[in-house]
């Protein structure tokens, strides 16, 4: 399990394309301990950013 909120970033972001959810469970557990607002504010972009694709 990566250390960097960054590299977090990026795992939790693909557990959750990939529907993940003991993958994400287990990721934002890590996070939660090591992100600051900044990496917070990155994941969000990252999952509601506009490259999302959203339903109607």
């Amino acid at each position: 399990m990566p250390e960097d909120p960054g590299l977090l970033v990026d795992a939790i972001t693909a557990a959750v394309r990939e529907g993940d959810d003991h993958r994400i469970d287990l990721l934002l557990h890590r996070f939660k301990n090591l992100a600051d607002v900044a990496d917070l504010i990155r994941l969000h972009r990252r999952l509601c950013g506009p490259a999302t694709l959203r339903r109607p």
